[in-house]
């Protein structure tokens, strides 16, 4: 579901509207709940958590405000979103601001050990130069096809941090809990690079810079919220 794009001539009452509409207000059963995401949720009996919309489009504005003084800044923000509700939008959200991002895995040590990882993109860079003037071709067929999947490999994992060439300023996280962000925050926290994230009810946001309390498991909840920040952030508003 794509938000309004005039968002700034939107009433606040039509905003959670359309956020409860997408979803953005669901958090998961009570027995996951994480003990620092309670402020942001609806005292309710219900077994499964509910946020605040208010909150939720407080924080929401806030983080647009963040980020656009961010790129104004000409910060870099690594954008992170490797599960299949958020690979198709953290992409959409990079480019729109033109930032780095990946959608297809951590690769672990991509921080901690980013010297490797630039030589690794360096490799990569060279693969696609030989593709593009069509030398590899002129490769036998064994090697050349070993060549060609490896160089598909390479295209899904860093194809959006081709021009990464130094450590990020910020790190955007989509849903915390998963396994491999769980991977991506601790490197993030060791290398001292603030994290920014969407944060469901069961995520561990202790240390977090910058957070949104919003559903960070469904598409249409992850589409609502990342069409806000682009169009927010863009709007002169």
């Amino acid at each position: 579901m794509e938000v309004s794009q005039e968002v700034q001539q939107l009433t606040e009452e039509s905003l959670l509207e359309e956020m409860m509409k997408a979803g953005v207000h669901y958090g998961r059963a009570k027995r996951y709940t994480f003990v620092l995401i309670k402020p942001f949720l609806l005292k309710t009996n219900k077994n499964i958590e509910l946020f605040n919309l208010k909150i939720t489009l407080q924080k929401l504005n806030e983080m647009a405000n963040f980020l656009k003084r961010a790129l104004a800044e000409k910060k870099t923000i690594l954008f992170v979103g490797v599960t299949p509700a958020s690979q198709s939008k953290i992409r959409e959200i990079a480019e729109a601001f033109n930032q780095p991002y990946l959608n297809y895995k951590w690769v672990g040590g991509f921080l901690t050990n980013f010297q490797t990882i630039q030589a690794r993109l360096l490799y990569f860079k060279d693969l696609l130069q030989k593709e593009a003037s069509g030398e590899l071709k002129e490769y036998p067929p064994q090697e050349r096809s070993k060549i060609e999947r490896e160089l598909q490999k390479l295209k899904n994992v860093y194809s959006g941090v081709l021009n990464l060439e130094k450590l990020p300023d910020f790190i955007f996280i989509v849903n915390l809990a998963f396994p491999q962000h769980q991977t991506a925050k601790r490197e993030a926290l060791r290398m001292k690079i603030p994290i920014l994230s969407f944060s469901g009810s069961d995520n561990d946001i202790s240390n977090v810079f910058l957070f949104v309390p919003a559903n960070d498991k469904a598409p249409r909840s992850i589409a609502w919220l990342i069409d806000y920040l682009i169009n927010k952030v863009k709007s002169n508003g």
